[in-house]
């Protein structure tokens, strides 16, 4: 897993953690050093106090004495060993260090002449104490290291961020469209921060070419997208006012009539949303009878239910409630809401349910399959299971507007079950 922590905190812990190891070696390495010093020490005078007492040839063999303050020696022949403490009579040559219990502690030095062995005995008792009260004074040290790192860690971290966080501070505040020509990276220093300083730049800039082409390209579609509808629908119009239509003919053009309409509505909303401005969330926002939108969506798709003789078309307005939305983005809801439940469904009801703020469109038809149902918002994806025409973008644009209008959309589907789709305010 990744360690996902602030970068301040990770710089200040890399140097708490580095104060503790280089301190700590250095306390060891002293540590040893003082331990390698004593000891040598220690030999040194053990060796001292032995070549002075070969170079003395009136020493009789049983010989016991206190040659310092701190030291004892021993002269004894094999026989006379008894007299030796039972610690040391039995050791090598050369030099030992002995616990004598009660924690006293002894260097020993054994060597041999040509009449016997000499073991002389010093006390060192004065350098482990001397070892036992450094030892708190370098744990302290490492502790006075550890503080002071963390310490500098959290100084030099704040010092070393702080062109990162006001570079982060002015990103927060960019807007797509708002002072395009404010520049970064003349605020930074030639370093990492200035590279990333006009790495934003540089998309900074290719997002308003990108704004600027969409917002072109949506005026020019307005424009010349609503003149043939706008014909289409005067045309269609004119047609129905002809009272010797056939009712085949009729019928037909009752439905290029409705296409054109719901065509026009969907081109404003595609059109309000492809523009995605702060100021363009309001648009055509109007305090609207829900029931009564929910009513008359219905009634509009009624004419599917044409050769679905096994499938109903229920509603039922329990609560009407009126909310502050825009109507046109609605109507696409609830037109491609109640378009997908109707197409889905060939055997028993497709149910619209208004109640306490909430629009409830179940249906008996194929339903989704669990994979499915993880990509339903997804821009042109398709289920696994549909077979109808389509170009699998309904429930993304669905997605989009109530998103838009604070509407809150929850499906539950179970395949070969049936779906409800929830759209809570």
């Amino acid at each position: 897993m990744q360690f996902k922590r602030r970068l301040r905190y990770r710089i200040t812990l890399t140097f708490f953690l580095f104060g503790i190891l280089l301190s700590s070696i250095i306390v060891v390495g002293l540590y040893s050093s003082i331990e390698g010093v004593e000891e040598k020490l220690v030999e040194d005078i053990l060796k001292l106090e032995l070549n002075h007492f070969l170079e003395q040839d009136d020493t009789p063999l049983g010989t016991f004495k206190q040659i310092s303050a701190n030291s004892i020696l021993y002269y004894v022949s094999e026989s006379q060993k008894e007299v030796v403490p039972d610690q040391i009579r039995n050791l090598a040559h050369g030099h030992h260090e002995v616990d004598f219990g009660k924690h006293l502690t002894y260097d020993v030095l054994i060597a041999n002449d040509a009449k016997g062995t000499i073991y002389i005995i010093k006390d060192s008792n004065s350098y482990e104490q001397f070892e036992d009260a450094i030892r708190p004074t370098l744990a302290g040290t490492v502790f006075a290291a550890a503080i002071l790192a963390l310490w500098l860690g959290a100084w030099l971290s704040g010092r070393v961020i702080s062109p990162v966080t006001a570079l982060a501070n002015q990103v927060s505040k960019l807007k797509p469209g708002v002072n395009p020509s404010l520049q970064l990276a003349s605020q930074y220093a030639d370093d990492e921060v200035g590279q990333l300083a006009t790495s934003f730049d540089h998309y900074q800039q290719k997002m308003e070419e990108f704004i600027q082409r969409e917002q072109e390209f949506t005026a020019d579609a307005s424009h010349e997208l609503r003149t043939p509808l706008t014909v289409i629908n005067g045309a269609t119009e004119l047609l129905l006012e002809n009272p010797d239509l056939p009712g085949q003919a009729k019928r037909q053009i009752e439905r290029i009539e409705r296409a054109g309409e719901r065509m026009s509505k969907m081109l404003e909303v595609l059109l309000l949303l492809a523009r995605e401005t702060p100021s363009s969330k309001n648009i055509d926002i109007e305090v609207c009878n829900i029931g009564n939108l929910v009513s008359e969506a219905v009634e509009q798709h009624r004419f599917m239910m044409q050769g679905k003789p096994a499938v109903s078309l229920k509603t039922n307005i329990n609560t009407c409630f009126k909310e502050a939305i825009s109507k046109t983005a609605f109507s696409i809801i609830l037109s491609n809401l109640i378009r997908n439940a109707i197409n889905h469904t060939e055997h028993g009801e497709v149910v619209i349910t208004v109640d306490n703020k909430l629009i409830q469109i179940r249906d008996t038809g194929n339903g989704i399959n669990e994979e499915d149902l993880k990509h339903i918002f997804d821009r042109h994806y398709r289920g696994s299971n549909v077979k109808s025409s389509g170009s699998g973008i309904g429930l993304s644009i669905v997605k989009r507007i109530c998103d838009r209008q604070n509407i809150q959309l929850d499906i539950h589907s179970k395949q070969s079950i049936g779906t409800v789709v929830n759209l809570h305010f």
